[in-house]
């Protein structure tokens, strides 16, 4: 495998989060359906933008702080936490739509792992030296 950076990652979420949608709301035609998707996708890129965030505070920083482990981490989980229930119960949300929006992390992680299996092998070569 090769080694993937975040910036990938966010694009690939990005290109998920609009072509997900649009298919969504030309395929459905369904607008619970379409902010079922848009929503859920939102609020995970959202969530791992903090977390890339925290984290490369922490990094940075040449000692960890205990307000930062035990402050900055919980009270991300607490606020995708309180973002997820009033969504889910206020919402009106299509659970099926919502589950695969939750899931265009994990997706474009993937796809950003398989991208150079569809490149050229000229492309390949020159990328990784082989």
């Amino acid at each position: 495998m090769r080694e993937i950076t975040v910036t990938q990652v966010e694009r690939c979420n990005l290109v998920l989060f609009l072509l997900g949608s649009i298919v969504i709301a030309v395929v459905t035609r369904d607008l619970m359906a379409f902010f079922s998707f848009a929503v859920a996708s939102a609020i995970v890129i959202m969530n791992f933008r903090l977390l890339k965030n925290i984290i490369a505070r922490l990094i940075l920083k040449q000692e960890i702080g205990k307000r930062d482990l035990f402050l900055a981490l919980p009270a991300k989980f607490l606020l995708l936490l309180g973002i997820l229930t009033v969504v889910v119960i206020y919402g009106n949300v299509k659970p099926f739509y919502f589950l695969t929006g939750l899931s265009t992390v994990f997706v474009s992680i993937l796809v950003s792992q398989l991208l150079p299996f569809f490149s050229s092998s000229s492309q390949r070569r020159q990328d990784n030296g082989a």
